[in-house]
């Protein structure tokens, strides 16, 4: 089990009583709690699926996924807390140039939010909407806003390297995810197309990244220390 699946499922665990093999046995149970929610959640909705439904779902009584888990609500925090444990940035490389690092992270991101089962939880999530908004929040605080900043953290970075003011960091993470990976996105959620294949997600990237750094000016920008 990997360390960002212990992390993703640890968060919401009981802590053990019986050391590191009872951790370990915890944390098992606990993916098998979340990728039975994420089953039934998907099956039947999450205002209408139940805690006995994923109890059933995962092998388990009711009352041991209450030994786990709190709530339906904190079962689904920790199955978003799971899914972003999947997005992995790409580090820096001396050989890599700012539009290299651009295209790397947006390629990251994009594999990430157009993946098949982030696309499922998003269509779950604005399907819910009425009954349960607060769905809504969570993805928001424990999605949207996780994987922004893993971008907004990179051009802050970028803008500190080559002595650029930071301030504008936000908005043209923003931007730029919006034009290489926007319409993509909507178009994937709401059925009109469907996912891009890998060849014109990257050809996407590349023209947005190329036209960004034209309009920011940024084509002499490094990714080392100045």
């Amino acid at each position: 089990m990997g360390e960002e699946t212990q992390r993703s499922a640890g968060i919401f665990a009981r802590p053990a009583a019986n050391g590191p093999r009872g951790e370990h046995h915890a944390i098992s149970r606990m993916m098998q709690l979340i990728e039975a929610a994420e089953q039934v959640f998907l099956e039947k909705g999450f205002h209408a699926a139940t805690m006995s439904d994923v109890a059933k779902a995962a092998g388990m009584s009711k009352k041991t996924v209450y030994q786990l888990i709190d709530s339906k609500d904190d079962l689904f925090s920790a199955l978003l807390t799971h899914h972003q444990g999947s997005l992995a940035m790409p580090p820096y490389r001396d050989d890599m140039t700012v539009r290299d690092m651009l295209i790397a992270h947006l390629l990251a991101c994009s594999h990430f939010i157009l993946s098949a089962k982030n696309i499922a939880i998003i269509r779950l999530i604005m399907a819910e909407h009425i009954h349960s908004p607060e769905l809504g929040r969570m993805f928001h605080q424990k999605f949207v806003m996780k994987t922004k900043a893993r971008m907004e953290a990179f051009f802050k970075d970028l803008a500190a390297r080559n002595s650029v003011k930071s301030e504008d960091a936000k908005e043209m993470s923003a931007m730029l995810f919006g034009m290489a990976i926007g319409e993509f996105a909507m178009g994937a959620l709401i059925g009109f197309r469907s996912v891009p294949t890998k060849a014109a997600l990257e050809r996407r990237i590349r023209n947005a990244v190329d036209l960004f750094l034209a309009g920011y000016g940024a084509g002499g920008w490094s990714v080392t220390k100045t």
